[in-house]
């Protein structure tokens, strides 16, 4: 059994690691595998969603974290340029702080704010044209006690970091706007306003503009903190989805998972709303038949290298593709831990041996939990569940413990990698 040659290791262990890829990048485009038939694309939908609607339009992605969902959102935004759309995509991982509750008055800062710091791509204002559209002004203007070195000179950057980093700054932004919500929602609209304005006088036509908005699923407290979080973005789109939509502008934003329970009240509280889940790959049908999902992974993974230098054979690599559950995360970590396996050499029990673990990252798991899981795998839904177990639904679908998935029809299952574990309790 001879072992794979460090250099072999390296170069995989970079192709394998797991980041979204920018399809507006070609070297990305070359790694790039679509895992959707045309039929059930989520992208093709968000798509049509928007060029159907006439002027507005806010759609709503329910996913998981590591489903490659940023990937594909990337691949609408190549769709939007190529069909005439103006784009603006945010990744909010660099605006929010995940670990806390978020509020509307800080979130449609950040919004603004967001929006601002991209107007200066040549595909949108330029450089010079963006600065000038800056959100700085209305931002001091909005909060004129804000300490000087907050507010002055990169007003928007600096007031990024701390509405991410700094708790104390966010409660006085809170208490700043204060009574205030109706003016600010006011202020980002008019400020909104000037933007689409700018786009067409620089375009020389009218302007469709897409603003997609990533990572807001990233929300989640810590520890006794997870529940308040929680509620801050269920009230964040229940209570003030009218605040959130901009004026002539498709939106689409990625929310927690969990939020797909409440779909048809949040759909409605948007001009052209809508809310779907962004489901994990099917690589097994209901009655555990094998899908061609696994064929077109199997083809993503060889665009990143030569996977039988880590895995000894076809088998093993379907091993972890159905491990998996159709999840792209827990896949490339898997095939990661492959590429460390292999510094000893390839064995034949290497995907078992991936598999245990992989399986530590879920467990341990608690009798009710486990008991709650089992009705949901034997049934396949969530019917069920009681109203007080709606916490631990909750939980599972926000730790990808609990995947859905959808093609000719929507169903739910737990996680391959503890199934055992449920069934045997």
């Amino acid at each position: 059994m001879q072992a794979i040659d460090r250099s072999i290791q390296r170069a995989l262990f970079r192709a394998l690691r797991d980041r979204p890829l920018n399809l507006m990048d070609e070297e990305d485009r070359k790694l790039y595998e679509p895992l959707h038939d045309e039929r059930h694309d989520p992208v093709k939908r968000l798509f049509d969603t928007i060029d159907f609607s006439e002027v507005e339009s806010v759609q709503l992605v329910a996913g998981f974290r590591g489903t490659g969902k940023t990937t594909e959102l990337s691949r609408l935004e190549k769709m939007l340029w190529e069909h005439d759309f103006h784009v603006i995509r945010v990744d909010l991982d660099d605006f929010i702080d995940m670990h806390s509750p978020v509020d509307i008055r800080e979130f449609l800062l950040i919004l603004a704010g967001a929006i601002s710091e991209q107007l200066t791509s040549e595909r949108l204002l330029g450089k010079e044209k963006g600065l000038e559209k800056s959100f700085v002004e209305r931002l001091r203007g909005l909060l004129p006690k804000m300490p000087s070195e907050v507010t002055a000179n990169a007003g928007v950057a600096n007031v990024k970091l701390a509405l991410r980093g700094d708790p104390g700054f966010r409660g006085q932004v809170r208490d700043q706007l204060s009574g205030r919500l109706a003016e600010l929602t006011a202020q980002i609209r008019a400020y909104h306003d000037e933007i689409l304005d700018a786009l067409r006088a620089r375009a020389g036509r009218e302007v469709r503009l897409v603003v997609i908005l990533d990572s807001l699923e990233h929300l989640r407290g810590t520890g006794e903190t997870s529940d308040e979080v929680r509620r801050s973005v269920e009230e964040l789109f229940l209570t003030h989805a009218s605040r959130i939509s901009l004026p002539e502008t498709h939106m689409v934003l990625s929310v927690p998972a969990f939020l797909f329970l409440e779909a048809n009240n949040l759909a409605a509280q948007f001009m052209n709303g809508a809310v779907q889940a962004w489901p994990a790959y099917q690589v097994k049908r209901r009655n555990g038949e094998r899908t061609d999902v696994v064929d077109r992974i199997i083809r993503l993974v060889e665009r990143r290298g030569d996977w039988r230098r880590i895995i000894p054979d076809d088998q093993a690599l379907e091993r972890l593709i159905f491990a998996s559950g159709g999840h792209l995360r827990d896949l490339l970590n898997m095939l990661l831990e492959a590429v460390h396996l292999a510094g000893l050499g390839v064995q034949e029990s290497a995907a078992e041996k991936i598999v245990a673990i992989a399986q530590r990252a879920y467990l341990p798991l608690y009798k009710d939990e486990i008991e709650v899981l089992g009705r949901i795998a034997a049934d396949k839904s969530l019917k069920e569940i009681r109203g007080e177990e709606r916490e631990h639904v909750l939980r599972f679908l926000d730790s990808g413990i609990l995947l859905c998935y959808l093609n000719d029809d929507f169903w739910y299952d737990v996680h391959p990698l503890i199934r055992d574990v449920v069934r045997s309790a």
